[in-house]
């Protein structure tokens, strides 16, 4: 697992909800990114069952929650 994996994971293990919504103020995410950011990190939704639902395949899951995880160590770093 990657360094910016596990920074991500680490901050949402211990996050708050208020800490939470000001991450998620601060980085611009498009409708489908946001949608799989609550779905993942939220609601903690499986890759494969997002993509279910989203009508995509994992492998976009997968890319897209790398883009809003690079989106999201600008923040946290």
């Amino acid at each position: 697992m990657s360094v910016m994996v596990k920074t991500v994971n680490k901050f949402f293990k211990t996050a708050i909800k208020s800490e939470v919504e000001n991450v998620k103020d601060k980085i611009l995410l498009s409708e489908r990114q946001e949608d799989i950011f609550d779905r993942y990190y939220i609601k903690k939704q499986d890759v494969n069952f997002i993509a279910d639902t989203l009508n995509v395949c994992p492998i976009v899951v997968s890319n897209e929650l790398r883009l809003i995880r690079f989106k999201l160590m600008k923040i946290l770093d």
